[in-house]
């Protein structure tokens, strides 16, 4: 008998799997750990239930095989995300890639935290995966979409800085030293940073950690070596993101 959810709704009615995963669970139950890792492979004919598979992963002992199960069960998860490129031509979308960095990680975070201690939050995936993936694809689209549409006037359609971008800019250093010194300024720099794009994020981490954006001497992780960017990408994004920590800044007060 596969173990019961301990979730309950808001009527106080618990969690049941669907008579067809319970049933195929059982069976699942008597079969090698060996052919279970087979099957849990969606090339396969028959394949695993993602209910089923969660199952296992969540009830399986430390060690190889529950790894293994793990795995293919985060296949299943960034297949049910769209994909990375944008429509119309084959170009990765930033956006689109942390959205799906988003929901996988998120999954990860869950099992890890059930495997500390059982997360009833897992529950809802084992009653019905694609719906509970789905309701986290919806909620990573509305953060990051968001995200990317405050952005939009900062760029022009070839991706190339705006002239907008470019007289925000200027001069303007956010990693100015002597700012740096100022605790406050600190604290109101870290939370614009963070609400940055990832990529941005990311360069201006690594500027503030005095990582140089290029370099000739092979031996230096430069930002364009460590990000698998050309430096005028760098450099493009950087702007970008010194012109939103400008404009994020000044609403707060800091000029």
């Amino acid at each position: 008998m596969p173990c019961p959810l301990r979730k309950f709704k808001i009527d106080g009615t618990p969690y049941f799997r669907r008579d067809k995963v319970e049933a195929e669970i059982q069976t699942l139950a008597g079969i090698s750990a060996a052919e279970l890792e087979r099957r849990a492979d969606i090339s396969e004919p028959g394949f695993i239930s993602p209910e089923a598979l969660l199952y296992f992963v969540r009830n399986a002992s430390a060690g190889t095989h529950r790894e293994k199960l793990t795995e293919k069960l985060l296949g299943r998860v960034a297949r049910k995300v769209r994909s990375v490129t944008n429509s119309g031509d084959n170009t990765v979308s930033l956006t689109r890639m942390n959205i799906r960095e988003d929901i996988v990680d998120h999954f990860v975070d869950l099992l890890l935290s059930d495997r500390d201690q059982y997360d009833e939050r897992l529950d809802y995936y084992e009653v019905n995966f694609n719906a509970a993936i789905a309701a986290d694809r919806h909620d990573a689209n509305v953060r990051h979409w968001k995200h990317e549409n405050r952005n939009d006037d900062l760029e022009t359609e070839d991706g190339e800085i705006s002239a907008q971008v470019e007289s925000i800019v200027g001069g303007y250093n956010p990693l100015d030293p002597d700012e740096l010194d100022k605790k406050a300024y600190r604290l109101l720099l870290d939370d614009a940073i963070d609400s940055l794009p990832e990529l941005q994020r990311r360069i201006v981490v690594m500027l503030r950690q005095e990582v140089p954006i290029e370099s000739k001497d092979p031996s230096i992780d430069s930002i364009s070596k460590v990000l698998g960017k050309s430096e005028k990408t760098i450099r493009t994004h950087r702007d970008k993101a010194y012109a939103s920590l400008k404009l994020r800044l000044q609403r707060k007060g800091k000029k």
